[in-house]
């Protein structure tokens, strides 16, 4: 397994990097705030600890935050790991995540660290404010607070785990979100070149696993990557895709793309250069078609019906749709 840690200012769009990441690396985001909620609304025993601690007025002391951690790692045993966000925050902390992966025999492998300018921070913040209305972040003196905070707890980390060389940063600052991915990609790349060398047995146990772990808020999908090593510049995964899904309109320039329905019901729709549906292919159920391969530059869809899992092949690195490759009308 590999452990990653994200750090990152308010406003420097961890959730957002996070999740691309989570997903090309078949990684586990954990977001303390969002596993507190989760643990409190499934009324588990540590979420009804955490709950009886905050209607007490007290803070969720480490332990339990901890321990609600190491669940989560000891119930996802079909990731290639885990990319914490919020966690740890303070030396002590650090400290006990530390031992908390010794005792399984692991490390963390690395600290990505979004870097932005203060003034970036105040006025992303209170742009999102006038968004979302979000009072918290509407108020000056509060976001210098909260920058003040910021600066405080993870120096001390950043040096803490700047000493084992396992520090980067990612400028935040330039370009739009796509650029900031591909440095985190990068990064990504620099740190773990291998996977876990594994063999894989694709039955109907595996397409369980990865169905049950599509279903888990926030990702609600799956990817399940099939290569050994990111120096493998193919595309081999297993995709799981919840009803309703619908893709956006797009094509690949530079690759076919070979789909395989091992489970469920859905569409392939190809369509014209004007946007007009050019075909539709019934995939599962009674059609009796259980794979398509898709022409390079051809525009495409999928609609899923019925929890669809698919393998999917393609040649060359994943990268993220342009605009060039979305049909305007979808996007």
């Amino acid at each position: 397994m590999k452990y990653y840690i994200l750090f990152g200012p308010p406003g420097a769009g961890k959730g957002t990097q996070a999740g691309a990441v989570s997903e090309k690396y078949n990684l586990k985001h954990i977001s303390t705030g969002d596993l507190l909620r989760a643990e409190i609304a499934a009324g588990t025993e540590l979420g009804k600890k955490a709950k009886d601690i905050m209607a007490a007025g007290n803070l969720v002391p480490d332990r339990v935050v901890e321990d609600m951690i190491e669940k989560v790692f000891d119930d996802n045993k079909d990731v290639a790991g885990f990319l914490l966000d919020g966690f740890p925050r303070t030396l002590g902390q650090a400290g006990d995540l530390d031992e908390m992966l010794s005792r399984r025999g692991e490390k963390v492998n690395a600290v990505i660290s979004i870097m932005i300018s203060d003034d970036t921070i105040q006025s992303r913040l209170m742009h999102r404010a006038s968004i979302e209305g979000r009072a918290d972040d509407a108020n000056p003196e509060t976001i210098k607070n909260r920058i003040v905070t910021y600066h405080k707890q993870t120096k001390p980390l950043i040096d803490y785990y700047r000493k084992d060389g396992k520090y980067y940063e990612v400028d935040g600052e330039n370009g739009d979100i796509s650029d900031v991915r591909k440095r985190m990609f990068s990064v990504f790349k620099g740190v773990d070149t291998k996977f876990a060398g594994r063999e894989v047995v694709i039955d109907e146990a595996l397409l369980d696993r990865v169905q049950k772990l599509a279903h888990e808020p926030p990702r609600l999908r799956m990817n399940y990557d099939l290569r050994n090593t990111e120096e493998d510049q193919s595309q081999r995964m297993l995709n799981v895709m919840l009803p309703g899904t619908r893709t956006a309109i797009h094509k690949h320039n530079m690759s076919s793309e070979t789909i395989m329905l091992l489970r469920g019901k859905m569409d392939t729709v190809l369509y014209n250069d004007d946007g007009s549906e050019k075909e539709r292919i019934h995939m599962g159920g009674d059609s009796g078609v259980i794979g398509v391969n898709i022409p390079t530059g051809q525009w495409h869809t999928f609609e899923v019906y019925e929890l669809a899992i698919i393998f999917m092949a393609q040649d060359g690195p994943w990268s993220p749709l342009s605009k060039e490759n979305m049909l305007k009308a979808s996007y």
